[in-house]
């Protein structure tokens, strides 16, 4: 088997591998870690109501004088913010693998806790923290996967995550239906909710012991022998699957020079800067406006009062 141990030679030996079984076995399980995370953050929606009706939130004991719907929601996106900004640079510095495994444990660790909690105050705290864990995350998984891949197939690729990760939204509603009007051996069911989302701790190791760090960061950082390393274990584990591999695309004096590693003022500057606005404007816009609860909004539809049961 050729191989090319520079840092623009690992990218296009990687770059040249066809979506076999062991590719799409990687995004997987990368798509089923993000699952988990997905049913913690849409839980936020679901698990309001059961906890309205079990007297723990209440129309303005939140921050600001906001109802404790709102301060649980705002809580969640905090978090989100805080993770995603802040945060996130972890995996820059430490490593996608790395990241991936902590931020899950985080999260899940903060889920339980949150899910021991009686009082508003203590939701809306543990709701903060386990935010800021969803948030570091989700932007790992997507640049963990696009880089395991070939640059022809990331669309497909993150197409997929997006499908897996969203079974966790139907999945967090059932078990809300379900689960809410009850208390299974004496414990309220939307504990039971959230201590579901918290089984991913027990994957976690699993897919950790399967996926391998990602050997563009690895390039990035200057570890080019544990980069060919792992990326030759890769190549062996696709040629035993779908057969002799095509030839990496050559790779030029200029390439195999360049600095790999980016700067964050580069998304702002041509060719990128287009992408990122529009990127910006898209996911600024795509987040629908929201009502008062018992208020009718400007189509007619009232939402859920504070006085009244759902289905009213």
């Amino acid at each position: 088997m050729e191989t090319n141990a520079t840092a623009a030679g690992i990218g296009a030996r990687l770059d040249r591998l066809p979506m076999s079984r062991h590719i799409w076995g990687l995004v997987a399980l990368l798509s089923l870690g993000g699952a988990f995370e997905f049913y913690d953050l849409f839980m936020t929606a679901y698990i309001s109501p059961a906890l309205v009706a079990e007297g723990i939130f209440s129309k303005d004991s939140g921050l600001f004088g906001l109802s404790d719907q709102a301060t649980f929601a705002a809580a969640t996106f905090a978090g989100l913010f805080l993770g995603t900004i802040i945060f996130s640079q972890a995996a820059d510095r430490l490593g996608r693998r790395a990241i991936f495994t902590w931020s899950l444990l985080w999260y899940t660790a903060a889920t339980i806790a949150m899910a021991c909690q009686s009082t508003a105050h203590g939701l809306h705290l543990w709701r903060f923290i386990s935010g800021i864990g969803l948030g570091v995350e989700m932007v790992t998984i997507d640049a963990y996967i696009t880089e395991l891949v070939a640059r022809h197939v990331r669309g497909r690729a993150l197409a997929i995550n997006q499908a897996i990760q969203f079974t966790a939204v139907p999945t967090v509603a059932i078990a809300c239906y379900f689960l809410t009007p009850h208390a299974p051996f004496g414990v309220e069911g939307w504990r039971w909710v959230m201590l579901a989302g918290a089984v991913g701790a027990a994957f976690v190791w699993v897919i950790r012991a399967r996926v391998p760090e990602s050997p563009r960061w690895l390039v990035s950082h200057g570890r080019l022998a544990e980069a060919d390393r792992i990326t030759r274990a890769i190549e062996q584990k696709v040629e035993a699957e779908v057969g002799p591999l095509p030839a990496p695309a050559p790779v030029t004096a200029a390439a195999s020079s360049a600095d790999l590693r980016g700067r964050f003022v580069e998304i702002f500057q041509p060719p990128y800067r287009r992408r990122t606005i529009m990127l910006a404007v898209f996911n600024f816009a795509q987040c629908e406006g929201t009502h008062e609860p018992g208020v009718r909004d400007k189509t007619g539809r009232r939402g859920l009062s504070w006085d009244e049961p759902p289905g009213k």
